[in-house]
């Protein structure tokens, strides 16, 4: 089978989610890691390398310099996982780009949408993909979910509510571990720690679940925790298009809670209803009382296909399926694409990433001002 070659920014050794970039890349066998800029120090950047067995001249000190040098070559790889801090995406995006390369991002995508914008413009002026790693929408759970909305299962939308709680901010700032620190840092998170991390997420699955488009949004943005400038903890009410009710809770600060990403969508007949933490059902009310429970498997057959479901009903799916379930859609666009086949974007794409930044943006501008802003 023919393989892509992909490099990485990010993902020296210790590293959370760039291991998890690496592995869902590596999931399918469809890539191979041959180019990268794996930390800022040279020395831990050729030591994680090679123990990767990356050839010495692809291991880069710059991500600016890997850029350029890849581009020049005739064997050049196929696309860039970009899984550094968020003040990194925008420039280090953009040097691919330039330099002929496709790229999958981690989220958020930027700091500002008109750098979304512009690395949108500049994709599409290559004919480059353009993959965001918003992996929750890629579990089977939410995906059944949209099938279901889409053969009009539950009828018209009415209201959806989302949640993204955690706990992984209720500890005071000495106490917060490596991978925590810098989201509170503006410097680094950016203009929103909780609705620019975790908020995203929960904004994107209702999205991508639902398909429906936000109009405005009322945000009520709150500092909890000492010596802190960003947001931890958020209301979001939304206005759709369309008539549908929306809300978002998103907080890092709730003790007690891990992961707990949830969404429901009610509709005029029916409801769905997934929860992150137990990620394998999908649970479908209906008008009269009647509650169904499907759970997910490579035996499920009941509505559209099986292809997401890679494990036997009862196994756990889980987050490394999620990525690798992301890669394995944008690799397979990137395949046909190179052989001028036809391809279909069925992967988090910048698109949704514009999305999510213009989100953050109206509700940073709401909380500011206390009022409805529209989505522009």
């Amino acid at each position: 089978m023919e393989k892509l070659t992909f490099g990485m920014i990010g993902g020296g050794k210790g590293s959370f989610i760039a291991d998890l970039h690496l592995k869902g890349a590596l999931f399918d066998n469809m890539g191979t890691l041959a180019a990268g800029c794996f930390s800022r120090n040279y020395q831990k950047s050729l030591d994680f390398g090679s123990s990767m067995g990356i050839q010495e001249d692809r291991i880069y000190t710059t991500y600016q310099e890997m850029a350029e040098e890849e581009g020049r070559r005739e064997d050049k790889i196929d696309f860039v996982i970009i899984a550094a801090p968020n003040n990194v995406h925008y420039e280090c995006a953009k040097a691919f780009l330039e330099n002929g390369i496709h790229v999958v991002c981690d989220k958020p995508l930027t700091h500002y949408s008109w750098e979304a914008e512009e690395l949108k413009r500049i994709a599409e002026g290559k004919d480059l993909l353009f993959g965001v790693t918003y992996v929750y929408s890629m579990y089977p759970g939410p995906r059944f979910m949209r099938e279901m909305i889409s053969q009009g299962k539950i009828g018209r939308i009415r209201l959806v509510n989302a949640e993204y709680l955690t706990d992984n901010l209720a500890v005071s700032n000495d106490e917060l571990g490596g991978n925590m620190a810098w989201r509170i840092d503006p410097k680094v998170a950016g203009r929103s720690t909780c609705v620019g991390d975790i908020g995203v997420h929960a904004q994107q699955l209702i999205a991508s679940v639902s398909g429906l488009e936000m109009k405005e949004v009322w945000a009520d943005m709150n500092i909890i925790g000492e010596d802190r400038v960003l947001d931890t903890n958020a209301n979001v009410m939304v206005r759709y298009k369309g008539g549908a009710k929306g809300h978002i809770w998103c907080s890092n600060v709730v003790v007690g809670n891990n992961n707990n990403l949830n969404i429901a969508v009610y509709g005029e007949k029916g409801c769905l209803r997934w929860f992150q933490e137990d990620p394998d059902v999908v649970i479908f009310g209906e008008l009269g009382g009647k509650e169904t429970r499907y759970r997910m498997g490579t035996s499920f057959r009941s509505i559209g296909s099986s292809d997401i479901y890679r494990l036997p009903a009862g196994v756990g799916e889980g987050y490394y399926e999620a990525f690798a379930n992301v890669y394995r859609e944008f690799m397979t666009a990137l395949l046909r694409k190179k052989h001028g086949e036809a391809y279909d974007i069925s992967y988090p794409d910048i698109c949704h990433g514009i999305e999510s930044i213009k989100f953050v943006e109206a509700c940073l501008k709401s909380n500011e001002s206390s009022q409805w802003v529209k989505m522009d």
